[in-house]
């Protein structure tokens, strides 16, 4: 049951729903969940989301409108229940040391409990303009847009030329595959391996079965976002390849 339901920006909002002890229990940072946004015949899948955060006795989801399934999902309101499947997939291995978070756009969705959950010293974020700029107040942040609309003009690659990449242990990136490729090729070869990157694709069942949301692997042969991630090593996919199928 939707139990809170915010638009925080124009097109983006925040759903907090009533969840139980034991599905809580396994909503780790990163992992995902389906929901079915309509009983209707159409939309035929379900829609997969990025938990954002959970409390003892609630889940959050952070979403945009951008097609009919997330534009049937806004029309929810508080007090209505959805047909919800999860926790899937892997999430973060959450490693002690220092974390690092580096998020595009909707891509920092999953940011809130993930950095509850580690000694996170720096986020940061970016997008085109401030209407997509998600900010979590309380931890140092870096903001950029493209726009200059708010923080910074420019792009999320370009703070990271001054970042101390030997200061963090761990790295979490998160946002379109072009960014994420763009952030990985700015990084020194040893941080590349301490990063841990929450894959982005089009699913459909959320378990394995229907293989829409294949990506290439760097070892040859492809890897299911649903259920090999959607957390991955950063090394772990073929970059040219992946970018180039999205």
């Amino acid at each position: 049951m939707i139990i809170k339901k915010e638009e925080i920006l124009p097109g983006i909002f925040r759903f907090e729903f009533k969840a139980s002890e034991e599905f809580l229990r396994e909503a780790e940072p990163g992992r995902f969940v389906q929901i079915e946004v309509s009983s209707e015949p159409f939309p035929v899948t379900r829609r997969p989301f990025t938990i954002s955060k959970c409390s003892y006795n609630s889940l959050v989801i952070i979403f945009e409108v951008v097609g009919r399934g997330t534009e049937i999902l806004a029309e929810v309101d508080e007090g209505q229940s959805l047909r919800m499947l999860g926790p899937l997939g892997h999430g973060y291995t959450l490693n002690s040391g220092k974390w690092l978070l580096i998020g595009g756009g909707l891509g920092a969705a999953g940011f809130p409990g993930l950095a509850a959950s580690i000694d996170c010293r720096l986020i940061v974020l970016g997008a085109a303009t401030k209407d997509k700029l998600l900010i979590f107040p309380g931890i140092e942040t870096i903001a950029i847009t493209e726009d200059g609309s708010s923080g910074t003009k420019g792009l999320v690659t370009d703070p990271l030329k001054t970042v101390q990449w030997d200061s963090f242990s761990n790295i979490a990136l998160c946002g379109p595959i072009a960014m994420m490729r763009a952030v990985i090729e700015s990084m020194p070869v040893e941080s590349r391996k301490i990063t841990q990157v929450s894959a982005e694709a089009r699913m459909g069942c959320g378990w394995g079965a229907c293989e829409g949301c294949s990506i290439p692997g760097a070892d040859g042969g492809y890897l299911k976002c649903c259920t090999d991630g959607p957390v991955l090593p950063a090394e772990a996919g073929d970059w040219d390849m992946w970018e180039g199928i999205l």
